[in-house]
């Protein structure tokens, strides 16, 4: 099985504390908060654009299609890669390499070449929707030719970047990913038949929760340019059982899940019932009224968003959910929705809430207004942080080599922090239909919309400044209190011949 690469980098840096009497804002024990904010502000913006919104998708997707087969090749494509941190020599999320910041410097600078463009053949909403369970209370659409298919390049070819070839422990280990990588393709093109990275353009998932179901059901479409015998190929890696559906093969894993070409092409995954009603010839594609979920989940899968979820959770579901949240926001927001999806695309996003009452809708409109505000302040932060923190590094010239290092990229650091950013006049709009809410946010590109820096930044200041705090050493035990020994109790008397007792005599 082909694992996601693993980094390890050679700590030079780990142990060193920096001087709490020469470089302001650190104190004892941890590292400098400033320099976390230009190397960890200013370059966090660019892990979300691809390493933040494939991973933890995609990861949980395309495993899932094909466990135990090609776990890692896509999975590992962007995440654990990127970011230059041990990931499993005992310090995880610790920052490596004998110059930490040269490391993240370089890092987020060649990252600034990943992108995420329309994709004018994304699936339209019929055919992501064509096998869609009726009664599913989640759904979730990537546009893998989007995302990892567009980067993967990209990715390829990181090591050959000038900046990447300036840290030699970086450029070692991107190197060896990729390699690992390019091994799992071609075990994948030589066991099952299609490029996991060319050959897939779509996933989405269907899920169905009810209180009571040791785990939760679920069918898996997956679409692409994929070989018609590829369920008989998994069967044979999986050790599953082989069946047949007019005339097309399906596999029965160990574990009851079902594996099947439906007639359209789509590699079907799941629950048995599901998987075997949609490989037949019968099979069409359910209708949707107007004005109802899945109509509205169709609206927003035909803008060709390239991650998309939904929940339309049925009212029992949501009763057991809100009865767990507590009296609080976060428990009115799951009680009171009917309708919930977030939409991102290559140039902004859309949400939409449905309430169970116009109040509630009233108070969601009120919401995504304030939010899109925030959204608008979270692109001028990490502008205006920067430029205070690039004006401020040249004092501290000649402190440390890691300092030097970031003063020598203030420049390009700056300029990603404006290329990844946007001045916040994006344009948005937020509409109230009865008890829909809409509200979409529309830019050039993504990152004219999302605040990536402001949420990347954050994370990184985080990791930054938690990856010294000293391990916490658990208190020695206590050895078990000792107990005296109970005294033995005295022997009985003997009679007539205890000491001093008069002896009988005859």
């Amino acid at each position: 099985m082909i694992g996601a690469p693993r980094l390890h980098f050679s700590s030079g840096l780990a142990n060193r504390r920096p001087r709490p009497d020469v470089v302001p804002g650190v104190g004892r024990g941890g590292r400098a908060w400033w320099p976390g904010v230009v190397a960890g502000v200013v370059p966090g913006v660019v892990p979300g654009v691809v390493p933040g919104v494939v991973p933890g998708v995609v990861p949980g997707v395309v495993p899932g299609v094909m466990p135990g087969v090609v776990p890692g090749v896509v999975p590992g494509v962007m995440p654990g890669v990127v970011p230059g941190v041990v990931v499993d020599d005992g310090h995880a999320g610790r920052p490596a390499g004998g110059n930490m910041y040269a490391v993240i410097i370089a890092t987020v600078l060649a990252l600034t070449s990943f992108s995420i463009k329309p994709n004018p053949r994304a699936p339209t909403a019929a055919a992501v929707l064509e096998h869609a369970v009726d009664d599913a209370d989640l759904v979730v659409h990537l546009d893998v030719a989007a995302t990892v298919g567009a980067n993967y390049g990209v990715l390829a070819s990181l090591s050959e970047d000038a900046l990447v070839k300036q840290v030699p422990e970086l450029r070692q280990q991107l190197t060896q990913a990729v390699m690992q990588l390019e091994s799992g393709r071609t075990m994948a093109r030589a066991m099952l038949g299609f490029d996991p990275v060319t050959d897939l353009t779509s996933v989405t998932a269907f899920v169905r929760m009810r209180e009571g179901m040791p785990q939760p059901e679920f069918l898996l479409v997956v679409r692409g340019t994929l070989p018609a015998d590829l369920p008989a190929k998994l069967a044979s890696s999986l050790g599953g059982r082989t069946g047949s559906v007019d005339g097309r093969t399906t596999v029965t894993l160990p574990d009851g899940t079902v594996m099947g070409t439906s007639r359209s092409g789509a590699l079907l995954v799941g629950k048995a019932e599901w998987v075997n009603a949609r490989v037949a010839s019968a099979w069409r594609a359910p209708a949707h009224a107007k004005g109802s979920p899945w109509a509205r989940i169709a609206t927003a899968l035909d803008a060709r968003p390239f991650f998309l979820i939904a929940s339309k959770a049925a009212p029992a579901l949501v009763a057991t959910l809100a009865k767990n949240l507590g009296d609080n926001f976060g428990r009115d927001l799951v009680a009171n929705h009917k309708l919930g999806v977030l939409a991102v695309a290559a140039t902004g996003v859309t949400w939409m809430y449905e309430a169970s009452d116009a109040g509630f809708a009233r108070r969601m409109e009120s919401a995504s207004l304030g939010l899109l505000e925030l959204m608008r302040a979270a692109h001028l932060a990490p502008r205006g942080m920067a430029q205070v923190a690039v004006a401020a590094l040249p004092s501290y010239a000649r402190v440390s080599k890691d300092l030097d290092a970031v003063i020598g990229a203030r420049d390009k650091l700056l300029a990603a922090v404006w290329d990844l950013t946007g001045d916040g006049k994006f344009t948005a709009r937020v509409r109230v239909d009865g008890t829909l809410v809409t509200a979409t946010a529309t830019g050039k590109k993504l990152s004219d919309v999302l605040p990536i820096s402001f949420v990347g930044g954050l994370a990184a200041i985080g990791f930054l400044t938690a990856a010294d705090a000293p391990t916490p050493v658990p208190p020695a035990s206590k050895p078990p209190a000792v107990r005296p020994a109970p005294r033995p109790a005295p022997a009985p008397p003997r009679k007539g011949t205890s000491l001093g007792a008069p002896v009988k005599t005859r």
